[in-house]
């Protein structure tokens, strides 16, 4: 140790030796952060990173060397073999491609790490002894063996602590421990290696004059050095701004909706988890969950298109996020439902103010495509003031909200209450209680309301209507139970149970009855529907003609080009289809004009006192009238009073149906109806 200490001290130009440290400690920061980039990199770029880490290695290596040696004063004459000196850079270069590629390409951490330290320890003692070959002297220089194995094997096992901070610890500031370790490495090395060396002047040794002088090589050698440490930062630096640029990207594609811009669910979720650690924090905070769900957004879908739709939400998500104030957030969470958070408020009133601005914002009209439109929108509200202090219960509870303003249509926001939440249970509790009527399958039972002409008033077929008989809670009500039966899809397996018992019922009558059967949209949807229609009449053996399906509106617009191939495949069976509700939707004209129906049903708000109402009588003339240009048979729904019935066939309507008949019937009471009317074969 006192030898080195005395090599540096005594031997060596302090000026230079700081010079030669200086440029150690920057290439190894550089060589550092450029090495472990390399393990992050793949294919051609990383073969690419792979040369320049390892010339910026290499070069840092060889030129502490160089200058070093410069620093080094022998006291005589000296100079430096240009072929070996070049050999020395090459080995450095080369010994350190050889390293970084071990680093680059092992697959094992262990050996990734001893493989590579060693190799690097290995790569300065080999550059720093060919370089010293290299040195001339007029004389011989004398190696001492303990000095010369110290070296070589300090290298090596500092090379491997470097590689060892380099491979395991890659975050904080472990790279500075690397950077200090990779400096001793080359320094201890270069220094002990140094006092190793014993000269023994000599005649017969003589020493080329100097052709550079020392300070004028050191220059080139540092300003070489130089450049190139200033290309690996120039590389370094702009891959580093790329890559955060990337990932900046990636996170902000990651955390928003790509339609908005808005932030989405993912956003809100780490929003949610950072507002709970604020609640549990600090019991004064208060925040507020507001869910938002837009009213008639499928209907521009489904009118103008999903291009007319994307408009509108981005113009909507544009005006909400303008006006969002400090502690205000909002969400696009899917479709056409936002989540708007709020904080540092002190009374309800002030989330109910800011409610009320998302909702003026979002009423107002939306122009797309030469088109304005106005949509509404219903929101929920829940505060941790009134509503608990967890944030995901709350979220919970403005849903629940939410869902009450949208089937309110006179309130467009809601404050969440105790009875909604009550409501809300027992809706979830319905819909149990509905897949499991769907599996015991004894719960259901079919009631027929009559159809007769109107002509004779002779009955012509049922309509038939289900029935939901809950084993503790009693007769449920279609209102009730229907809407809950298509928002869960269960419409599906509980409308081919109607279809099948519907058709073995009338099968079974002794005359030529016909059976109406309604079909929801969800069932239209799906493709293997008509196939179902077609193995039930074969099952049941009803005659397709005698089997009539009732379809609304609603279930047509959802998908126009696959319900009309559908409703093509069951008129080709022989059946027929009636256009129920007429006159209720919005486009009932072009439906009769486009699609294949054999009848149409006059909705019963426009029957009730037409005798009476000059407006609802003209509806029904004018459908009246529609019908016969094109010559199809129109129903009228929902005739209770004789004079309804002699409106009606005083403007020549085909067949009517109502409680003037009756209320629909139980099987038995419908089997004794037709035991009792062996009707001719039905004209309407």
């Amino acid at each position: 140790m006192y030898s080195v200490v005395q090599c540096i001290t005594q031997e060596h130009s302090l000026g230079l030796v700081a010079v030669a440290a200086l440029v150690c400690v920057i290439g190894s920061c550089l060589s550092v952060l450029m090495t472990q980039r390399l393990g992050r990199t793949a294919g051609t770029r990383k073969l690419v990173q792979l040369a320049l880490t390892s010339l910026i290695s290499g070069g840092t290596v060889w030129t502490t060397h160089f200058i070093a040696m410069l620093a080094f004063d022998p006291g005589y004459a000296h100079g430096y073999d240009p072929l070996l000196t070049g050999v020395s850079l090459a080995a450095a270069v080369v010994g350190m491609l050889m390293t970084n590629g071990v680093y680059a390409f092992a697959h094992s951490t262990n050996y990734r790490v001893a493989a590579s330290g060693a190799m690097f320890g290995l790569s300065v003692s080999t550059m720093h002894y060919l370089g010293m070959s290299g040195y001339l002297l007029p004389g011989e220089i004398v190696w001492q063996t303990t000095p010369l194995i110290s070296s070589i094997l300090l290298g090596a096992v500092l090379g491997v602590a470097t590689y060892e901070y380099l491979t395991r610890y890659v975050t904080g500031r472990h790279w500075i421990v690397a950077v200090v370790l990779m400096t001793l490495t080359i320094c201890t090395m270069h220094f002990t290696g140094m006092s190793a060396i014993t000269v023994q002047l000599s005649p017969l040794y003589s020493v080329p004059p100097e052709v550079i002088s020392d300070a004028t090589l050191g220059l080139f050698v540092l300003g070489t050095m130089a450049i190139i440490l200033m290309i690996g930062f120039a590389a370094l630096s702009i891959e580093t701004n790329m890559e955060s640029e990337a990932r900046n990207q990636l996170q902000h594609a990651a955390l928003h909706d790509p339609l908005t811009g808005l932030p989405n669910r993912m956003a809100l979720t780490r929003k949610m988890a950072s507002l709970t650690e604020l609640l549990e924090r600090d019991e004064t905070e208060r925040v507020a969950v507001l869910t938002l769900d837009l009213n008639l957004f499928k209907e521009i879908n489904d009118l103008y298109g999903h291009s007319a739709g994307d408009s509108v939400l981005t113009t909507v998500a544009n005006r909400l996020n303008s006006v969002l104030e400090k502690d205000e957030f909002i969400a696009r969470v899917g479709g056409d439902e936002f989540v708007a958070l709020k904080q540092g408020f002190r009374r309800v009133d002030q989330v109910l103010a800011f409610a009320e601005r998302l909702h003026a914002l979002t009423v107002e009209p939306v122009d797309f495509d030469n088109t304005s439109a106005i949509i509404g929108v219903a929101i929920g509200v829940a505060t941790s003031l009134e509503d608990g202090r967890d944030i995901r219960d709350l979220l919970h509870k403005s849903d629940v909200a939410m869902y009450r303003a949208k089937a309110d249509a006179d309130r467009h926001i809601y404050l969440f209450n105790a009875q909604m939440e009550k409501h809300n249970r027992a809706r979830l509790e319905l819909v149990s209680d509905l897949r499991q009527a769907c599996i015991a399958g004894d719960q259901f039972e079919l009631a027929y309301q009559l159809q007769n002409d109107l002509s004779s008033l002779a009955p012509v077929g049922f309509e038939v209507l289900l029935r939901w008989n809950h084993p503790t809670k009693g007769r449920v009500s279609p209102d009730t139970f229907i809407p809950i039966a298509e928002e869960t899809g269960l419409i599906r397996e509980i409308g081919l149970w109607v279809l099948r018992t519907a058709c073995q019922e009338a099968s079974s009558w002794p005359g030529d009855f016909n059976i109406a059967v309604n079909v929801a949209p969800q069932q239209l949807m799906q493709p293997s529907f008509a196939e179902h229609v077609s193995d039930i009449l074969l099952e049941t053996g009803l005659p397709a003609e005698r089997l009539e399906l009732e379809i609304t509106e609603a279930s047509i617009i959802d998908d126009q080009v696959h319900t009309l191939k559908v409703m093509q495949q069951l008129k080709t069976m022989g059946l027929r289809i009636a256009m129920d509700d007429f006159g209720t939707g919005y486009s009932s004209l072009a439906m009769l004009q486009t699609f294949p129906f054999d009848k149409i049903k006059i909705d019963q708000s426009f029957v009730q006192n037409v005798h009476i109402d000059a407006q609802r009588a003209a509806i029904v003339r004018s459908t009246l009238l529609l019908g016969a240009a094109l010559n199809i048979p129109v129903l009228a729904e929902g005739v209770e009073v004789e004079d309804e019935l002699q409106f009606l066939r005083m403007e020549n309507c085909s067949s009517v149906q109502g409680f003037y008949f009756g209320k629909p019937m139980t099987r038995d009471e419908m089997r004794e109806v037709v035991q009792a009317n062996q009707p001719k074969k039905k004209t309407a």
